[in-house]
């Protein structure tokens, strides 16, 4: 081998790794790759040259590798489908790397703080209708203490959960608190006006490393004791009013 030659294959060598050296290789969770999630976020342009990512409203970053161009505006909000991308190689060391289907832009004048929360306590209320504590301590801190007979017997109790309405009262970017009300069904019981009993309860999220979660949990200490007919109708008419529905889970559905 020459000496020109051995230069060449030395100047590569510097080359590549100069490149990896800023290149991560994503390596996804095995259990949710090739699994399709639907997410609500903000588009975002870091101070990387042609690069779009997207905050989603779990407070996780993902970077998509198929943006559609139209959708490559700083600041927009969308829904989307996604799917995470296994052992997938990016110069850009920004987020989870996803493909999407299904980008639509969502036109809301909720403020952004109030979708955030309005996104976790939707999962929460999810993991109570499926009876499932693993997804219910993915982003609930506060039930971690629970075991899961505590959670059965207590679950047991009720059924279709609906969130109704959000209040947010302090927000900024590591904490969100505020207060919520939703609907549960009592799977053997009646109340004053049906089987439907209202709930409240105070909340704070906060961001972590693995996105929003709720740490802290509490009774709104200006709640009735009782809820009447009245004041459950009346609830709903708000909502109606502020989101154009009494279930906010139709907020966003997926396409």
């Amino acid at each position: 081998m020459n000496t020109i030659t051995k230069r060449c294959l030395c100047l590569f060598s510097i080359l590549m790794l100069t490149v990896f050296s800023h290149t991560a290789l994503a390596v996804a969770d095995p259990s949710q790759v090739n699994t399709t999630f639907h997410m609500t976020g903000q588009v975002t342009a870091p101070n990387i040259q042609g690069f779009y990512g997207i905050i989603g409203d779990d407070g996780v970053k993902y970077q998509p590798i198929n943006l559609p161009r139209k959708f490559k505006k700083d600041g927009l909000i969308i829904q989307f489908d996604a799917k995470l991308k296994a052992n997938t190689m990016s110069t850009f060391q920004w987020g989870k790397i996803v493909e999407l289907s299904n980008v639509a832009k969502i036109t809301s004048s909720i403020a952004p703080e109030e979708r955030k929360a309005i996104h976790l306590l939707l999962k929460r209320l999810d993991s109570f209708n499926t009876k499932d504590l693993e997804k219910l301590q993915e982003i609930d801190i506060v039930s971690r203490q629970l075991t899961k007979e505590q959670f059965d017997n207590w679950v047991a109790k009720y059924d279709h959960f609906t969130l109704l309405y959000v209040d947010i009262s302090d927000a900024d970017s590591t904490s969100i608190t505020g207060s919520c009300y939703y609907t549960r069904e009592l799977v053997n019981g009646m109340t004053l006006h049906g089987n439907t009993d209202l709930a409240a309860m105070t909340f704070t999220l906060s961001q972590t490393s693995s996105g929003w979660k709720l740490t802290e949990s509490g009774s709104l200490s200006n709640q009735p004791i009782q809820y009447s007919a009245d004041t459950l109708a009346a609830l709903k008419e708000k909502s109606v009013k502020k989101y154009n529905t009494d279930n906010l889970a139709t907020l966003w559905q997926a396409i």
